[in-house]
């Protein structure tokens, strides 16, 4: 978690000159082995936990013929990030040019089978819970940079993981996974733009702006970014919010247009100041 705020602030203070050419730049990721070891319980454990499961109305089933779909599920995951170039590891050996590689552990892949009843009939219905540990490494030297873990599963409200079999219970828990990993690394390198142009204004508010990120860069209507002022005080470079944009419309390979949802009048003051902004996308 530390460095991921610590690579989430290196790009926050990187100057704008510098955006485009270097913060927005192609990684290039590669996911080898995730370790798995199926649970063995003992013949008493068993009974136990039948025991259990009937007094309870529920049943909790390992699933371990869906380790290739959960490792199958990171590496898809890791595609939706925005500035990686993913590569299945275990089918190409990572090269000069990889930068990060990725293995870890899959915790845990199970369902659970509760009965319900609803409008006096009893049926079972099922959710997946899945954890997996993530490493992330340099590839040149095989530093640590993070460990993070992804869970699914009930615990987090998500109700529509419910589902009538445990093959689409584990679905539902594997698309619920992908994207809490996508989510996380887009966040975690998130992309930068540049203000192109003024759009509409009304009064002392700036309502809308050009940036120039588009199509090629991934990019999609309603991505959120913050934008930032940047100065000095005692020779240090600081840094302040005072907006949020979100893109309403992609106008072509490298331009979009933004609407201000939030800080108009600061943005506007800023662009009529002239003063140093640094804008960073946060979903």
């Amino acid at each position: 978690m530390i460095s991921r705020l610590i690579t989430i602030a290196a790009a926050l203070i990187m100057s704008t000159s510098l955006m485009a050419q270097n913060v927005n730049a192609k990684l290039n990721v590669s996911v080898t082995k995730l370790n798995y070891t199926e649970k063995n319980k003992s013949k008493t454990d068993g009974i136990l936990d039948v025991l259990a499961d009937a007094m309870n109305d529920q049943t909790v089933t390992e699933q371990p013929g869906y380790v290739d779909a959960v490792r199958a599920s990171v590496i898809q995951a890791l595609g939706y990030v925005r500035r990686f170039t993913v590569s299945d590891g275990l089918q190409v050996p990572p090269t000069p040019e990889t930068q990060l590689i990725f293995d870890g552990t899959i915790n845990y892949i199970t369902t659970i089978t509760e009965w319900h009843t609803k409008d006096k009939n009893r049926r079972q219905e099922h959710y997946a819970k899945i954890s997996v540990t993530l490493h992330k490494k340099r590839a040149d030297t095989g530093e640590l940079l993070d460990s993070e873990v992804f869970e699914v599963g009930r615990s987090g409200g998500s109700s529509y993981l419910w589902d009538n079999t445990r093959e689409n219970a584990i679905k539902n828990g594997l698309s619920s996974l992908r994207r809490q990993i996508g989510r996380y690394y887009n966040i975690d390198y998130p992309l930068v733009a540049r203000i192109l142009e003024r759009g509409a204004e009304k009064k002392d508010k700036q309502k809308e702006v050009y940036i120039d990120l588009g199509s090629t860069h991934g990019v999609y209507e309603g991505l959120h970014f913050d934008v930032y002022t940047i100065g000095k005080i005692g020779g240090k470079e600081t840094r302040k919010q005072i907006a949020r944009l979100k893109i309403n419309e992609i106008e072509g390979d490298e331009v979009s247009l933004c609407k201000v949802t939030s800080g108009a009048k600061d943005l506007k003051t800023a662009l009529d100041e002239q003063r140093e902004l640094l804008i960073v996308s946060t979903d």
